[in-house]
């Protein structure tokens, strides 16, 4: 029985030890429900979209589909749902490409159990956590030199200001508080901008504009 209040919540992990032990510090938690646990990509998937968990702790390095290509095919069955990755892998090329693919928060898997509670509260409430390695990687990756590509000069400043923080893995409403502006003028610059960049997602024009 879904219990009201509760964050529903979903473990893709394929180490037995871990995922039980995500599965026990979560649920000892009055404000979580663990809905599910999956050893796979291809199990949860199934299950997707009637669970409809609000958070889904996510590892990357899984059997058969792995977690980024398993992120990308959560957010299109299901937009509302989060995507909390917690993995070993701290490289740049991981972390851009779960955050392109649509995750909304980065952990390392030497985060405490209280941390990892911490930070599904927050990306339930709308924020964006991140190991404080991994936030500072995100935040040096916009002082490095993009690449002068001849589409950014189409942008209009606006539109870059909202590109940029679509590339650290924000929502629609997080981008619109943070820009004063309303979401469905979010909505606007972000049509345009996939227009003027000839792409049709957030990752096309991330991987057209940022470096890797």
């Amino acid at each position: 029985m879904n219990e009201p209040g509760r964050i529903r919540l979903c473990i893709v992990e394929d180490d037995a030890v871990l995922r039980e032990a995500f599965m026990e510090s979560l649920e000892a938690d009055p404000g979580m429900e663990v809905v599910g646990a999956y050893s796979d990509a291809e199990g949860f998937l199934v299950d997707l979209s009637g669970i409809q968990p609000a958070v889904v702790i996510m590892d990357l390095n899984l059997p058969g589909m792995n977690g980024i290509t398993c992120t990308e095919r959560t957010k299109q069955i299901s937009r509302t749902t989060q995507v909390l990755v917690c993995t070993v892998q701290d490289d740049d090329e991981s972390l851009f490409n779960a955050l392109c693919a649509g995750a909304t928060g980065y952990l390392l898997k030497d985060a405490r159990p209280e941390e990892v509670a911490r930070a599904v509260r927050s990306l339930h409430a709308g924020g964006s956590p991140m190991s404080p390695g991994i936030a500072r990687r995100v935040l040096a990756s916009f002082s490095a030199p993009r690449k002068q590509a001849k589409e950014w000069e189409l942008l209009s400043e606006r539109e870059r200001q909202v590109l940029d923080r679509l590339a650290t893995g924000q929502r629609y409403k997080e981008i619109a508080d943070g820009l004063h502006l309303s979401i469905e003028t979010v909505r606007t610059h972000i049509r345009n901008l996939y227009d003027k960049l000839q792409v049709s997602s957030r990752t096309d024009a991330l991987n057209k504009l940022y470096p890797r």
